[in-house]
Formats: structure tokens, C-alpha cells, sequence
């Protein structure tokens, strides 16, 4: 019964954008109200290249750079959160969930940063998107569904491109941020850019600290997270040199962090942690990009390397056995594409990877091991006529442990107007066991050299639909199966192994209205359902959002804004978690007291709620901050 409703609701929305093909001239609010759903915005995640998202067949979400000064998020995982994106919350890092599912692939300036490697405890996929300043972040592109044709494994489920601002010529311009909050939090940023018509440098830094926050159990008692602060720093530089039409970009960033590794409530009543030590790590990245022809046709074809580094130092020490920890993660890639426009109505992109990683880890025992994987792919883009138009890639990816696969897709786009357009596409996805999985051999853990690549396929159906100026509505519907899906069991120590299938379905659905200039509404549901043939039930503690809505408000009147987000979410299973729903709200206030002067107060779940980010088997170990305040100012130069 659900199912079919689900599927009514989408389809009555597709109904929707071919009864109104709006003529684009239609979907600006001559009142002066800002849009309130540009499917005219431009991204490069989804296809490579720049395209409009009314072009692009896929679930996708663009956060701005205005969005997020609004925002006044702490964080990337903030600013996606309020997106309506599913994020994970663990201590000292955060990860994200697309189509109820982890396995998303994180880029940054479009260089992946996801490790072969296990980062964030309980979850093999998870990659921690705070590893970039929110200061630095001019956007995020989320698209949603399997990318693998373009972007190789991991892209299972969709992938993340955080994009940091680009140097601006000119004179030195830039942002300073100072921030307070409860338990003990400060941060401090700063954003400098500036150059000539020939060379722009920009370098933002960002310093942040907090002590143990606090959090209700499910008793509705008070209690302190042992062990659960954070202290970050984060360096981020880049420099953008023209050559004609040419322009070569460099890049660095590092993100150092001791933050307390508590991560999970070993007893939630008492707030004791399970882990007693500290989370020592840096997260560094190095990259060189040249690309052609740029300052004419844009960044389609260019030739880029670029080098990550990970190490740690982060004993596992519990009360009663302390265990040392520490590793060095290196990836070096050299990649490359080419973009041709074949004539009006073909475009075609082409290139090539090369990447090494390799990890040394010691933890009651050694590990060094490496792989190679090397790669060609395709993205052929056709327009039909009518609005109609077709996308066809596919990827020969060669791993040194599992050889040679070809993951491929097609879609078919058909857009009403400037700003509707509907889609139906088909993709295949590839996700392989880490390093770790398979060759780990410590007191905690042993590798399983058997294992095989997860392989799945998805289904999408979806459209984003302008009704009226004021009013604008966006749907996806999907369906994905997973073969080979990885998971992993405790027998005195931890081992990794494949189960037959996992199934997932789910709908997004978001409306938004604007009153006027002053009022603004925004409405989202999403429902997300894991099957799988796993015996051991794992993907009960991963559903974290079976049922998620969201309403958000928003006020602009003079020198004030104002936001408020309420989330509910109801289905959770009562075997991993402590209640199956939740309610919290969130609720910032700006008042702008010079053009380029703001101060802000954000009060964060003020419903003061118990509950956790993610299921286990000790019920409310992960469990979630209490009522908290930040109050900030920022002041642009």
C-alpha cells in the first residue's frame, strides 16, 4: 500500500510538470521575490562539465554560497543537514547518506577524498565531510544515484562535491568569523583573497574548540558525553595563474584535529565512553590542475595531479585494555578529460585515472599493502529536439586486486521549460572491499582476501517542477539492488564478508512556496526502506531515516532574517534504537547591522530531544547533543 502511494505521489508530480510547461519568461516573481526553485543553476558534478540542472536526468541539490552565509552553519555536515540532507553524526566526524544509503562518494574541488580505508567507527563507507572549513566552501552539489560511469567505485549511492572558493582578482577582499556557543565552543576564521588579471591567491584558516557536550538518555536524564570534545584546525590555499585562455590552479589543505575519541556510550545512563584515549589525525591534500582553454569554454578539459595523505595517532585505549594505534594513508592520482562538442546537439567528454594508495597501520600488529587502479570512461550527451535529450557512459575501471569491470549508464531527460524537466535513468555501481577488509591483522580485526566487489543497479524516476512563480515542487523516486553487499560480525575479533543482496526503495520529495518578499516555506518527505538478506540484521542500525520530514520557514524583513527547520522522523527500528521518531527544531536569527557587518544567534534542537544519530546494539550509544546556543558575528572586507 505504501508503495503504491508513494509511486502516486511522484507520478501525480510528473502529471504536474507536463500540464504546466511554463514559458520562461513565467518563473520570475515580478513582486521582487527571489525564485523559488532554479532549475537554471549550473553545475559540473553531474556531468563533468558545466550544465543546467534542468539538463541534468538525476536528484540533484545545489547549496550556495548564500545558503550558507544565511545558514550560519559550523560545519559542511550543517550545511548539508540543512539541505535535508541524511548525515551521521559520530563525535569527531560526520558522514553523509543519500537513497538511505552510505556509500557516497566526498570530493572536494572534484578530488575524491574517501580512503580505502576504515575512518569512522561502525560504518566501512563513511568518509568525514568536516575535513574542509565551512569558511572556505563557496558550494555543495549533491547528486543522488549511482555515478560510477563517471566517477568510479564508492559512487554508489550518489556523490558529494564540496567546492571551496576560488582566489578573486582584485583588490584584498575577504571574511572574518568569530563564534561562541555552549560547552565551551569558540571558532575563529579568516578568508583573504585577492590579485591581478593574471594571478589570484586566496588563504582562509580556521581554528575551533568545544568541550564534552551534553545529551538526555532515554530516562530524560542529563548527561555529559565523556571524552566527546573536538579541537580542529584547518589551513586551506589556493592560487590561480591565467595563460591566455588557459589558467593553472594549485591547492593545498589540512585539517589537523585532537578531538576526544569517545565516539560511542559504552553505558548511556552514565555517559562513560567506550573509547578513553584521543583522536589524533591530519588530513592533508596537495593538488595541480591545468586547464585548457578555461577562460573560453570552461573547465571541461583539463589534466590534474594531486596527492592525500592521512595519518593518525589514536590509541584504541578502553578502561581495561589499552591498544595502540597509529597509520599513514597516501594516495596519489593523475587524471585527465577532454570535452568535445561534436555540434549543437552532441557533447561528448572523454578521459583517464591513474591512482596508488597505500596504508601502513600499527595496531598490535603491522599492515602495509597497496593497490593500483587505473581507468578510461565516456559521457555521450544527445539532444533529440522537443526537450527531449539522452546521456549514455560507461567506465572500464581496472583494480590490481579484482581486475577489470564496466560500469555503465543511459537516462533520458524531457524538459517542459526553463525551469521543469522530467527524467527516467538506469546505472550501475561498483564498490570494492578496503585494503583493510581484506589483509587486517591486529587483535581487533582479521582481513578476509576472499571477499568480492559490491555491484548494484538503480532505477530513478524524478522531476523538478515549477507550478507558479511562488511555487515549485521537486520528486525522485528509486529502487536499487546490491549484490555481494558487505558486512561484518564479531567473533573475538572483527571480520569482514559478503551476503547475498540488499534492496533498497525510497521517494524525496520537496515543495517550496514563497509567500512574498518577506516569507518563505519549505516542505520535504523522504522515505527510505533497506531489505537485505543478512542475517545478522546490520542494516537496521544504518536506516537512520525510514521516515523523514521537514518543514522550514524562513523571514527576511529589512536587517533581520530568520530560519527555523523542524525535523521529525518515525520508523526507526526499536531493536538499535531508543525510540522509533524524534522531533527536533532548529532556529537562527541575523540581523545585518552594516552592509558588510552580521551578527547571529542560533538556538539547535530546542525540543531539548533524546535520541542518536545511528542504531546499535547498546541502545543510545550514539547518542545526540542536548538543547545547544551558538551566538557569532561576521564582518566582510
Amino acid at each position: 500500500m505504501k508503495k503504491k502511494l508513494l509511486a502516486t505521489l511522484l507520478l501525480g508530480t510528473l502529471a504536474a510538470s507536463t500540464a504546466y510547461a511554463e514559458d520562461p519568461s513565467s518563473t520570475t516573481d515580478t513582486s521582487g521575490a527571489y525564485d523559488v526553485y532554479d532549475a537554471g543553476e549550473v553545475v559540473v558534478t553531474a556531468n563533468r562539465t558545466k550544465a543546467r540542472i534542468s539538463d541534468i536526468p538525476a536528484n540533484v541539490t545545489l547549496i550556495t554560497q548564500q545558503e550558507i552565509e544565511r545558514g550560519n552553519y559550523k560545519s559542511v555536515s550543517d550545511a548539508l543537514k540543512g539541505a535535508n540532507v541524511n548525515v551521521v553524526q559520530k563525535g569527531f566526524a560526520a558522514y553523509p547518506i543519500l537513497n538511505g544509503d552510505s556509500r557516497v562518494l566526498v570530493m572536494v574541488d572534484g578530488k575524491k577524498v574517501n580512503w580505502d580505508h576504515l575512518m569512522v567507527s561502525g560504518d566501512d563507507n563513511a568518509v568525514n565531510v568536516d575535513q574542509v572549513a565551512i569558511g572556505d566552501v563557496s558550494r555543495i552539489e549533491i547528486v543522488r544515484g549511482p555515478n560510477s560511469s563517471l566517477y568510479g567505485e564508492r559512487a554508489v549511492s550518489g556523490v558529494i562535491n564540496i567546492i571551496t572558493k576560488r582566489p578573486k582578482k582584485g583588490k584584498i577582499t575577504g571574511t572574518a568569523n568569530l563564534q561562541f556557543g555552549t560547552w565551551g565552543e569558540n571558532r575563529q576564521g579568516i578568508n583573504v583573497s585577492g590579485g591581478d588579471e593574471k594571478n589570484a591567491l586566496r588563504v582562509g584558516i580556521a581554528n575551533e574548540r568545544r568541550h564534552d557536550y551534553d545529551y538526555k538518555n532515554a530516562y530524560g536524564e542529563k548527561r555529559t558525553f565523556q571524552n566527546s570534545d573536538i579541537r580542529h584546525r584547518d589551513y586551506d590555499v589556493a592560487f590561480d595563474h591565467i595563460m591566455g585562455d588557459d589558467r593553472l590552479r594549485l591547492d593545498f589543505s589540512r585539517h589537523e584535529s585532537r578531538d576526544g575519541f569517545g565516539i560511542l556510550l559504552k553505558d548511556p545512563r552514565t555517559g562513560t565512553p567506550y573509547y578513553t584515549s584521543r583522536y589524533d589525525t591530519a588530513e592533508t591534500m596537495y593538488g595541480v590542475t591545468y586547464m585548457f582553454g578555461s577562460e573560453k569554454d570552461g573547465e571541461g578539459t583539463f589534466l590534474r595531479f594531486y596527492r592525500n595523505e592521512s595519518t593518525a595517532d589514536s590509541p584504541f585505549d578502553t578502561a581495561t585494555a589499552p591498544s595502540p594505534y597509529t597509520h599513514k594513508l597516501t594516495r596519489n592520482t593523475f587524471e585527465g578529460q577532454k570535452l568535445w562538442t561534436l555540434n549543437d546537439d552532441n557533447t561528448l567528454i572523454a578521459g583517464f585515472l591513474w591512482s596508488r594508495d597505500a596504508m601502513h597501520e600499527e595496531n598490535i600488529g603491522s599492515l602495509d599493502v597497496s593497490a593500483t587502479t587505473k581507468a578510461l570512461f565516456f559521457e555521450d550527451d544527445w539532444q533529440l529536439g522537443k526537450g527531449y535529450s539522452v546521456k549514455f557512459g560507461s567506465r572500464l575501471e581496472h583494480h590490481e586486486d579484482f581486475g577489470s569491470n564496466v560500469a555503465s549508464h543511459v537516462s533520458l531527460n524531457k524538459k517542459f521549460g526553463k525551469n521543469t524537466h522530467a527524467y527516467l535513468s538506469w546505472g550501475q555501481a561498483v564498490n570494492n572491499p578496503t585494503l583493510k577488509m581484506r589483509y587486517a591483522n591486529s587483535l581487533y580485526m582479521v582481513g578476509n582476501p576472499d571477499l568480492e566487489q559490491e555491484k548494484s543497479q538503480t532505477i530513478t524516476l524524478g522531476t523538478d517542477t515549477q507550478i507558479s512563480p511562488k511555487w515549485s515542487v521537486s520528486a525522485s523516486l528509486y529502487k536499487s539492488k546490491v549484490k555481494n553487499a558487505l558486512n561484518w560480525a564479531w567473533n573475538g575479533r572483527t571480520r569482514y564478508y559478503n551476503t547475498d543482496r540488499e534492496d533498497r526503495r525510497g521517494l524525496e520529495l520537496t515543495t517550496r512556496y514563497q509567500f512574498d518578499n518577506r516569507w518563505g516555506l519549505r516542505a520535504a518527505y523522504s522515505y527510505a526502506s533497506v531489505d537485505s538478506t543478512d542475517a545478522n540484521r546490520g542494516y537496521l542500525s544504518t536506516n537512520t531515516r525510514p521516515n523523514g520530514y521537514n518543514l522550514g520557514l524562513s523571514y527576511t524583513e529589512g536587517k533581520w532574517e530568520a530560519d527555523m527547520d523542524l525535523n521529525y522522523v518515525t520508523g526507526r527500528s526499536t531493536e538499535r534504537f531508543t525510540d522509533s521518531r524524534y522531533l527536533t527544531l532548529d532556529l537562527g536569527i541575523n540581523y545585518h547591522i552594516t552592509k558588510n557587518f552580521k551578527l547571529y544567534l542560533k538556538g539547535l534542537n530546542l525540543t531539548d530531544e533524546s535520541y542518536e544519530s545511528i542504531g546499535y546494539t547498546t541502545l543510545g550509544a550514539y547518542a545526540m547533543p542536548s538543547r545547544h546556543f551558538i551566538l557569532g558575528g561576521t564582518y566582510s572586507f
